[in-house]
């Protein structure tokens, strides 16, 4: 007996070491390249089925040489087990003393024969039914309702207020509580009804892993622009058809063999988990962003957003896609919009810089743009630490307010006053956070046919996961862009005179970004308004803003200028086929009688570029400091450019999946005017996302 045990056991640790050589000796030496984020953790969950299924398969063969071992040796598995007995034909004449037989032996080992006392049938024990209901139904929450939100939020950490730090343990233990409650449920049926739920249940996370890695193409971003889904038929009814296959096949499989529909059941939840556990990992060891889960995060707070210097200030309030095109619009009808904007300019014919957002802010906090013969990743690795604008900004005497979610927090945190690491899980509003990251990972997850039910915007889930009850020291209160909610803030605050000697604010609002969902007031109304609507809204908002400036008798020393990070855009990966230019509004420092002036309009050629060298004038920079501009070295109020004047703007190309091209334009005239419009060659290409659009047709 010792010798056969031995022999196993032998076996046994020759196979654990055969795995562990494995292990060791067939992993690949390690090549660096970059890869798209949103790929990696897809292609890591692949590379987890693939060793799984190998596992299942070396788990067999192990199995397999030990029962040859175990026969050699003369060993029975099978001794000591309650067994049936061989099944014979019985005579008609002899059945019942037959039966009687049966019902004996199976009383004798503690059965229940169909037709014996209690009158019912033998079933799945519900302790049994509970194990293959937590399997499953944790199976679906932790696909749905746990890495969803984790690589949702992962991916996107750069535009939310709160990261994987902040909303990790809440996503987790909320996933599995559902869990839980679903399989207890779950639970309480019994019979064929049991089988056939678990089934469905395992193809409602079977579909959503398919949808997720396969079914997805062609999703755009949540950006806010309303989505025509009659575009996407086509997919909606692929989608059904793959998803009916799933749910038929399962629950055929459970009806027709209940014993191997439970062990597929079992078997494919807990692969699908290990499976989805390794990407999920990967997000902890190896972020999209970058960055590492922490308790102190750098977040932009609203310290310094409501007060302004005595003495002097330069002040940018920055209203997202107000195009100088539409606004004109607006305007004929509404003159009385800009009746606050006395000692303005407005420079209606005005181009931008770069577009889309995550360009065209840093943009206007650096002057950083692409040059000619550089390549794409030679321009954003220069972005931030080519640039001397806030350090220009610091040198003179000038305390920096940076109010935006779309610059760099670690560029930021050294050169302002709000910016920094903060504690926000006080600010976390628990509840608005689970209903809106389900919300987010239903989009993803689900069907074509169900997602118009699920949509929403970026923004959306930044509003649902701050709570305003936890606002209260201004610099522990993140900065959420939410253009209602700072408005009613700056009714009920009010600006106020701080200590700095002099002061400079960057505030970036939502203004006519899409969805439109603020009155001509400045009010939410959450059943949408109109582009109209939203730009009353907007300078409805700014006109309080500079009336208080005015009441704290500091607008006459105070350098304003309104303008948009870009002007009307829409996602595209072809090259722009109208005009789009973003409002430019300027007021420098001046006396009381030009500030009581009404706004001014300007048919002069303005540009974002010239906007460095105002803000920095009006702090009263020297010449020298404002030729780091080079040929942007004068402000705008004082440039007198003839109406030819040469400019540059570079927009985006992207198919809502990847950004593809930097594709620079030279307009020369009326901004208005497309003819005026043309590509000038200069192309900065990401090699990366073609390399990948490539692979994928």
């Amino acid at each position: 007996m010792r010798s056969t045990r031995n022999a196993l056991a032998l076996h046994d640790a020759l196979y654990a070491f055969a795995l562990t050589a494995v292990w060791v000796l067939v992993p690949a030496t390690p090549a660096l390249a970059y890869v798209d984020p949103s790929v990696m953790t897809y292609t890591i969950q692949a590379l987890a089925a693939v060793a799984v299924a190998l596992s299942a398969v070396l788990g067999v063969a192990f199995r397999r040489t030990r029962k040859a071992l175990m026969r050699i040796l003369h060993v029975d598995e099978g001794a000591g087990r309650v067994a049936e007995p061989a099944v014979s034909r019985i005579d008609p004449s002899g059945k019942a003393a037959a039966d009687v037989a049966a019902r004996e032996a199976l009383a004798a080992a503690g059965g229940n024969a169909r037709g014996a006392a209690t009158g019912h049938p033998a079933g799945v024990p519900w302790r049994r039914r509970l194990a293959l209901s937590l399997l499953v139904c944790l199976f679906d929450a932790f696909t749905v309702l746990v890495v969803a939100p984790y690589e949702l939020v992962a991916a996107n950490s750069a535009s939310l207020v709160f990261g994987l730090d902040s909303v990790w343990q809440l996503i987790l233990v909320a996933g599995l509580l559902v869990g839980v409650v679903c399989a207890l449920v779950l639970s309480v049926f019994r019979g064929r009804a049991f089988d056939v739920l678990l089934a469905l249940a395992l193809a409602v996370g079977i579909g959503s892993y398919v949808q997720t890695l396969f079914l997805n193409g062609g999703l755009t971003v949540a950006d806010g622009n309303l989505i025509d889904w009659s575009k996407y038929t086509g997919e909606m009814v692929g989608n059904l058809l793959v998803w009916g296959a799933i749910a038929a096949a399962l629950v055929t499989l459970a009806v027709t063999r209940e014993k191997a529909g439970r062990a597929v059941a079992a078997v494919a939840s807990v692969a699908l988990v290990l499976v989805q556990l390794v990407g999920v990992v990967s997000l902890w060891v190896s972020p999209p962003d970058g960055s590492s889960i922490q308790t102190q995060r750098i977040y932009t707070t609203e310290q310094g957003m409501f007060d302004v210097s005595k003495n002097k200030n330069v002040i940018v309030l920055v209203v997202d896609t107000v195009d100088s095109l539409k606004t004109k619009a607006v305007y004929d009808n509404y003159p009385e919009m800009l009746d606050e904007f006395t000692g303005f300019t407005w420079y209606q014919n005005s181009t931008g810089s770069m577009i889309p957002t995550r360009y065209g802010i840093p943009f206007l906090l650096t002057g950083s743009y692409p040059k000619a013969g550089e390549t794409w990743n030679d321009f954003f690795g220069r972005i931030y630490s080519g640039s001397t604008f806030l350090d220009d900004v610091s040198a003179q005497g000038y305390s920096a307010g940076i109010y935006t979610d779309s610059l760099s927090p670690d560029y930021a945190k050294t050169r302002t006053i709000n910016v920094h690491p903060l504690d926000a899980s006080k600010a976390l509003d628990k509840r608005g956070t689970l209903e809106i990251l389900y919300q987010c990972s239903l989009y993803r997850d689900m069907p074509w046919t169900l997602k118009p039910f699920f949509w929403y915007y970026t923004d959306q889930i930044n509003n649902a996961m701050f709570s305003s009850e936890a606002e209260n020291d201004p610099s522990s209160t993140p900065y959420v862009m939410n253009d209602p909610a700072y408005y009613q803030k700056l009714r009920e605050r009010g600006l106020s005179i701080n200590s700095e000697d002099a002061s400079f604010r960057f505030i970036h609002l939502v203004g006519t970004h899409t969805p439109y969902t603020m009155d001509a007031q400045g009010n939410l109304n959450e059943e949408g308004t109109s582009l109209e609507d939203q730009t009353l809204g907007t300078f409805h908002i700014l006109s309080e803003y500079l009336r208080q400036l005015k009441q704290l008798g500091v607008y006459d020393q105070s350098t304003i200028i309104v303008t948009a990070d870009h002007g009307e855009w829409y996602l595209t990966d072809e090259p722009l086929t109208e005009p789009t230019s973003p409002i430019i509004f300027v007021k420098p420092a001046q006396d009381a009688g030009a500030d009581a002036a009404p706004c001014a309009i300007s048919q002069e050629p303005a540009s974002h570029k010239d906007l460095q060298a105002t803000m920095l004038k009006g702090m009263g920079a020297s010449q020298d400091v404002l030729d780091h501009y080079g040929e942007f070295n004068v402000a705008l109020e004082d440039r007198h450019d003839p109406a030819d004047r040469l400019r540059t703007y570079c927009m985006l190309t992207h198919d809502g999946k990847r950004d593809y091209d930097l594709l620079e334009y030279q307009i020369v005239g009326d901004v208005s005017d497309f003819n005026n419009w043309h590509l000038d060659g200069n192309d900065w290409r990401n090699e990366e996302a073609w390399k990948q659009r490539d692979a994928e047709r």
